[in-house]
């Protein structure tokens, strides 16, 4: 079934790589039913899990009348069945997953709620504290998210992209000096490309909010490289050229950033920036 799942999601990834303005509306609902398939799947799943609840609740107590008759062995059993019990990963992986659909869909105080039931059940779960940490990032919640991400590298001193989002925080809070000491370390210890690739992009914003321009500009193609779809590169690409005067490499990039998505909103701004430098 899960294959199933599986093969469906790639089949609309592929739709939406390829998407086309005939196709918007068509691919837009089949994200949205397949969404819904998966949290029916989830209710089901959670109603099942109460259920086992519940048998494991008669086995503690089948447990416990074995146990007054000193039989180890099934104690053994019945022990180890129940500390299997109390961990709700099923749960928890349903959580993480309607996290990541709110933050996908901008309804990030929606998914910082889920994310942190999440947090309460499985406090050592990187995976829901990273995404909680994404979700605070999104809703402007920068210290908060800082906090997160602190927490989530005192855990997991090597989680590159945890790393790279405290860059990005820092970034975002004006603290360039240390922004840049974060994301120069994950660049030079180069373990995760993801986090390379934003370390690459953020890079190029903080040089851009201090003019630094050509520095701006030698950190955006670097992501590009590792990431020749990342649209909003190829936006803040061009903003850089058009701040050195060079307006055909500016043009050039936002009619990239229009190509590669369309749709997207970089391409709405690389098409406003676009109008106004030809008028």
């Amino acid at each position: 079934m899960l294959e199933k799942l599986e093969e469906r999601y790639k089949a609309i990834a592929k739709e939406v790589e390829t998407l086309t303005p005939n196709a918007s509306e068509r691919v837009k609902s089949e994200i949205k039913a397949f969404y819904r398939e998966l949290e029916e799947l989830g209710a089901k799943v959670q109603e099942l899990q109460s259920k086992l609840r519940e048998l494991a609740q008669r086995y503690k107590e089948k447990a416990r009348e074995w146990e007054e008759g000193k039989d180890a062995e099934i104690s053994a059993a019945a022990r180890m069945f129940l500390q299997r019990m109390r961990a709700s990963p099923v749960n928890v992986l349903t959580l993480i997953d309607k996290g990541w659909n709110l933050i996908t869909t901008g309804d990030y105080e929606e998914a910082i709620d889920v994310l942190k039931k999440a947090v309460s059940l499985e406090p050592d779960n990187i995976r829901a504290m990273s995404l909680l940490g994404w979700a605070y990032t999104y809703a402007d919640r920068y210290d908060e998210a800082f906090m997160v991400y602190q927490k989530v590298l005192s855990m997991d001193p090597d989680n590159s992209m945890a790393r790279c989002n405290l860059g990005y925080i820092l970034y975002k809070k004006g603290i360039y000096g240390e922004a840049i000491e974060q994301l120069s370390r994950v660049i030079k210890e180069n373990r995760d490309r993801s986090a390379v690739l934003y370390a690459r992009y953020y890079m190029g914003l903080v040089y851009l909010d201090r003019e630094m321009f050509s520095d701006a500009v030698h950190f955006f193609k670097e992501a590009l490289k590792l990431g020749p779809n990342l649209s909003e590169a190829y936006y803040y690409l061009g903003v850089a050229h058009k701040e050195m005067g060079d307006i055909e490499s500016a043009k050039k990039m936002w009619e990239e950033c229009i190509g590669k998505n369309p749709n997207s909103q970089w391409a709405k701004k690389a098409k406003k920036l676009l109008k106004e430098v030809e008028a």
